[in-house]
């Protein structure tokens, strides 16, 4: 069981990424919304919201067309959706590129055009 704490919107508003405790470990987990939903449809793991009230909501596999996506139960109460989720900060993020000089060709001449010492 894992249950999330924090959400990540992609630039289009959908769901990118879902942050939570794992239920056994205590751990703070984080996955895309592809991984969830292949998690969820597998049977691998179960995703639940709770609000600060204790309400609880299952989080499952909703499509729209094609398109599948995550959404919470409708239980009626709002405090336990997806959405009212804080967004997740403490996300990794990809590692800087390592700084990688150009490489200097000693003893050539640069520019097209060289008119040396004439």
């Amino acid at each position: 069981m894992i249950y999330l704490n924090c959400i990540k919107h992609a630039s289009n508003g959908s769901i990118a990424e879902v942050g939570g405790t794992d239920g056994v470990s205590g751990t703070q987990k984080h996955y895309t919304e592809e991984q969830a939903i292949a998690a969820i449809i597998a049977g691998a793991l179960h995703f639940k919201v709770r609000d600060a009230s204790g309400h609880e909501a299952d989080v499952r596999v909703a499509h729209h067309g094609n398109h599948k996506f995550l959404e919470t139960h409708r239980d009626g109460v709002k405090s336990d959706n997806l959405g009212r989720l804080p967004v997740c900060h403490h996300l990794p993020t990809p590692p800087p590129q390592p700084y990688r000089p150009v490489s200097v060709h000693r003893g050539h001449a640069v520019s097209k055009v060289w008119k040396g010492n004439r």
